[in-house]
């Protein structure tokens, strides 16, 4: 099926389908968004959250020859509900503020001239250790053990499971829940690595190389100079859309965090976790303060589109360079239109 799909992107691109759909679409805004970049297989464990740098720098090289205008994310907002959009504006987003982002990412889009705006997340920036949930599904994806027998172990019953995909899938699933209802970071820390030396992967080498780690406040600092800005993903990583009182503490605790480390810097865009979002969650974005929200749908934005409820293109290394032509150019939004 992915194959007669890449079939029809190609010929309506040599057709000349895809000029078309960029000149029907020039007066909207395209958004892209990207998450981690890859230090070492991270793109083979998780292809939609990770993207190799070599893939990234030809998705940059593809936008200059496309003549696509990438503007800064607050510029291109605030053009779009102004009515005086450029043609073919596009801008750029990175979720979550990887550590990886700086070395792998900030080179490229300096490189090529392009801004960007990177959402951060601030309790891992805080903390400073590697991404709990993250660590648990990658070693389970990493290792090359068959089955795992816990005993005596504190945070588990005494079991065995086979690590077939479904089972490597549940026993994820059930570590992630152990280990986030914990009060302690030490406490999922010491899980990890235990959880390494029980599956064969050295928890102590994620650590040291970071590749599941987020950005320091150091790291941060470095980002303006390259053109990239910070702004709003909540401190958790969570929004609730129960409870105006602990979504707006989410904003409120990631905005005091990244203003300790970015001082003298507004912070009003900002992305909702996961890409998750409910219509009430709008009012209470207003009244903090909150100019623009990003989610995961994807599609074209122009002036009618709801300020919290920007759409964006998410791009992935399992994302075909067709597919990324496709997104930028309009032409996906028409033919999802059509039918």
């Amino acid at each position: 099926m992915r194959q007669i799909k890449l079939a029809f992107l190609f010929a309506c691109k040599y057709l000349g389908a895809f000029a078309v759909a960029r000149r029907l679409t020039r007066g909207s805004l395209k958004i892209l968004c990207y998450h981690g970049f890859a230090l070492h297989d991270e793109a083979l464990f998780r292809p939609k959250l990770f993207m190799s740098s070599a893939t990234f720098a030809d998705r940059m090289a593809r936008l200059s020859r496309m003549g696509m205008r990438v503007l800064p994310l607050h510029e291109a907002v605030r053009s779009m509900y102004e009515g005086r959009l450029p043609p073919h504006a596009l801008a750029i987003t990175i979720d979550d503020g990887f550590g990886t982002t700086p070395a792998l990412a900030a080179s490229v889009l300096s490189r090529h001239g392009l801004p960007s705006t990177v959402y951060v997340t601030s309790y891992y920036v805080k903390h400073n250790v590697p991404i709990y949930r993250l660590v648990v599904q990658y070693m389970l994806w990493r290792t090359t053990e068959t089955s795992i027998t816990f005993r005596r172990c504190d945070w588990h019953p005494d079991e065995t499971i086979e690590l077939s995909a479904e089972g490597r899938a549940a026993l994820a699933d059930d570590l992630i829940a152990r280990g986030e209802a914990l009060d302690a970071e030490q406490e999922r820390l010491d899980i990890c690595d235990e959880l390494g030396r029980m599956l064969g992967v050295s928890f102590q080498d994620i650590v040291d190389q970071r590749f599941l780690h987020l950005m320091t406040p150091e790291q941060l600092r470095t980002l303006g100079a390259q053109g990239m800005d910070v702004q709003l993903h909540t401190h958790r990583h969570r929004f609730p859309s129960d409870s105006a009182s602990l979504a707006k503490r989410e904003i409120e605790d990631n905005r005091s965090s990244l203003c300790e480390w970015l001082p003298g810097q507004r912070f009003e865009h900002f992305c909702y976790p996961s890409g998750l979002w409910e219509p009430q969650q709008h009012a209470w974005l207003d009244e903090i303060g909150v100019k623009s929200s990003t989610t995961c749908l994807p599609g074209l934005n122009t002036a009618s589109t709801p300020r919290h409820a920007l759409r964006r293109f998410l791009d992935g290394e399992n994302i075909h360079p067709l597919e990324f032509e496709a997104a930028v150019c309009g032409f996906s939004d028409l033919v999802s239109r059509r039918f």
